[in-house]
């Protein structure tokens, strides 16, 4: 299955919602995709008394998803449950047998969303298939002239993680590709000589390894004569949102792990990005 044949997007009546409707509207005209809009209901509201009319709430439900709608104009399939907004998502998702899934996320950080987590952090950690993720500073669909997507990755070996899922994610954008690697002050790729003294770092070295990295993009992309390779240093997640910033790009394609216990306390590379950056990033679990 193509990567836009068949696309889920989750809406929760907010603006960032908007820009996922948006989004999913210029995807499915680009490449005739089928779409179905999912809105996932509190159980209880928390501002309701627990006698609520659970019907009426349905209905009342069911009205707003019709008006929030009605701006959308290509053919699509309107759906409503109840529970946890992740866990029904991803579950929809496999029912549906969608081939991805569009949404938006409040780009919230530190201790907002330590505390209160993210449900697209949730949902790119358990989704199976990739999730295209628009943050409150994404562009505007067509708006983005290049079509160029950025590939970071974490490790310059073969085979790269998920390199098979990434392959076929490039083919159906019919994108060129840039292979980023960011170092940090530990990374061994240098060896010990790095950390001892970074200025022992050779220009022949960092030549040697950039071309590594090309080596591991055509590995995916194929094209020899329009693959590019980065190699930065620093912190990865701000080096990754600055590279992005030069507005070479159309797509960024990342993975992610799979949730680990108190995962939330910790501001992931990924949702670092993914909440912040001005174009769609497209994720897939890494098992």
């Amino acid at each position: 299955m193509k990567l836009f044949e068949r696309i889920l997007c989750p809406i929760d009546f907010s603006q960032d919602s908007v820009k996922a409707l948006q989004w999913t509207q210029f995807l499915a005209r680009q490449y005739q995709s089928e779409v179905a809009i999912l809105h996932v209901m509190e159980p209880y509201p928390a501002t309701v008394d627990v006698g609520i009319d659970y019907d009426k709430y349905h209905t009342a439900v069911v009205r707003d998803m019709e008006n929030f709608l009605a701006p959308l104009q290509v053919p699509h399939q309107s759906l409503q449950s109840s529970g946890l907004p992740s866990e029904k998502i991803v579950s929809f998702a496999t029912t549906l047998g969608a081939s991805l899934i569009v949404m938006s996320t409040r780009g919230l950080r530190g201790a907002a969303h330590k505390f209160i987590g993210s449900t697209t952090e949730s949902v790119i950690r358990h989704s199976d298939i990739p999730v295209m993720t628009l943050s409150p500073d994404c562009s505007q669909p067509g708006t983005i002239e290049n079509n160029r997507i950025l590939v970071p990755i974490s490790k310059l070996t073969w085979p790269i993680p998920g390199y098979m899922r990434r392959r076929r994610i490039i083919r159906d954008l019919e994108a060129s590709v840039t292979m980023m690697y960011v170092v940090d002050m530990h990374d061994a790729m240098f060896g010990a000589s790095f950390d001892a003294n970074p200025t022992l770092v050779t220009t022949y070295e960092i030549t040697e390894r950039k071309e590594d990295l090309k080596r591991l993009a055509v590995q995916i992309e194929r094209d020899h004569e329009s693959t590019e390779a980065v190699l930065q240093f620093g912190e990865a997640s701000k080096e990754i949102l600055r590279e992005i910033e030069t507005e070479k790009y159309s797509y960024v394609l990342m993975g992610a792990k799979h949730q680990k216990l108190f995962s939330r306390l910790q501001n992931t590379t990924a949702y670092n990005v993914v909440s912040q950056s001005h174009v769609p990033v497209v994720t897939i679990k890494l098992n």
